[in-house]
């Protein structure tokens, strides 16, 4: 029996791997499919210093090592594509594909200040609670509220080091950068400008479809992701 390739899903920021609860079941007729969570996600305990890029790159490396993913096919939402990327970039090879939904790469400096300042604790409990409390259930026994802080902290980190265009074209595997019709939080120009960067790229825009993971078509993403990574 021919072994079925290695899919790893990556979650986004605030999020936490049992998102991928509805996509993985449509993809394991294809794929050995495997999940992760990023530290301080999902109850996952934090790092001894606060969320960079890098330290997320760190352990998706430590990560892929581990469960021997090394030359894997990997989809990644949103924050989850970027360290997947950027991780491409510092260790060639890691990836065989690399399929991005809904990652931001405009990441400046006041672009920062405004993203952070929208998931600032206090600022979600009053204008957002029922989030709040999906936060605090989801990253349980963590606190979500220095969660929010450090996803803040990892946004301003983001603006001062961000990936290049020359950063891009060093990615030599292929890579399939995938964006919604509706994403309020990611622009087709952002995206755009990272494909034309990439040697091997492919560009998917999804009708219909918002940047908030869970109002995805899953069944429509996970086809794509089958017909890009076989």
């Amino acid at each position: 029996m021919t072994k079925k390739p290695d899919l790893l899903l990556l979650h986004g920021a605030l999020g936490d791997a049992r998102q991928m609860e509805t996509l993985a079941p449509l993809l394991e007729p294809y794929f050995t499919v495997h999940t992760c969570n990023f530290p301080g996600h999902g109850g996952k305990a934090f790092a001894d210093h606060p969320l960079t890029m890098r330290m997320l790159t760190e352990h998706l490396l430590d990560h892929i090592r581990e469960f021997h993913l090394i030359g894997c096919t990997v989809f990644g939402y949103s924050m989850g594509g970027y360290a997947a990327l950027q991780l491409e970039t510092e260790k060639p090879g890691c990836f065989q594909h690399i399929f991005t939904m809904g990652t931001k790469f405009g990441w400046r400096p006041e672009v920062a200040e405004s993203e952070a300042k929208l998931i600032e604790p206090d600022f979600l409990s009053q204008k957002a609670p029922n989030f709040a409390a999906v936060l605090q259930q989801r990253h349980a026994p963590n606190d979500w509220k220095q969660l929010a802080k450090e996803t803040g902290h990892l946004m301003h980190d983001l603006a001062r080091h961000p990936l290049t265009t020359d950063d891009f074209g060093k990615i030599e595997c292929k890579v399939r950068v995938a964006i919604g019709d509706r994403d309020q939080m990611v622009s087709f120009d952002e995206t755009r400008h990272v494909y034309l960067a990439l040697p091997k790229a492919s560009l998917l825009v999804m009708p219909e479809t918002p940047h908030l993971f869970e109002k995805i078509n899953h069944h429509l993403l996970a086809e794509e992701i089958r017909r890009f990574a076989q």
